[in-house]
């Protein structure tokens, strides 16, 4: 006699699993001005739905911080894409919540790295040729610079 799976509903994966999506939501969340200025940290309860095709449809704060933190964690929630098993051709809404912290220590960290990218200085000077066998004169020369940021 075979045995049936345990589970008869299948839940949304996102690929890759918590951990990746913990990576996701790192990656794509932006400390929002009014927070960072505030020094506003802690975290957003997110509610969402999740449909057949694994995309998120609806996502509401359930508890928020304000300050910009609530709208950033809806955006980035509804940013998540899902992988879903078909459960025997029934059209499933799934309701999940999650919960995104804001730090910001670590946005700090975040800043003092973005600001002090290093940068090389290229500078040319272009001189203009009156005949093919003089020298070029010093004092006619025309020089501008570039910064590149990396």
């Amino acid at each position: 006699m075979k045995r049936k799976k345990n589970d008869f509903i299948h839940q949304p994966i996102f690929p890759g699993g918590l951990k990746a999506m913990r990576a996701f939501i790192q990656e794509h969340l932006v400390y929002p001005k009014e927070a960072f200025d505030a020094k506003i940290q802690g975290k957003v309860f997110v509610k969402y739905i999740v449909n057949e095709s694994g995309d998120v449809i609806d996502a509401k704060v359930i508890h928020g911080l304000g300050y910009g933190c609530d709208e950033e964690a809806v955006r980035v929630v509804r940013k998540l894409k899902f992988n879903v098993k078909k459960t025997r051709g029934l059209k499933l809404k799934h309701n999940k919540s999650i919960r995104i912290h804001f730090n910001y220590n670590q946005a700090a960290q975040q800043k003092i790295k973005q600001t002090s990218k290093p940068f090389s200085q290229i500078s040319y000077t272009t001189v203009k040729k009156d005949s093919p066998d003089s020298s070029p004169p010093k004092d006619k020369g025309e020089s501008y610079g570039y910064e590149i940021q990396f």
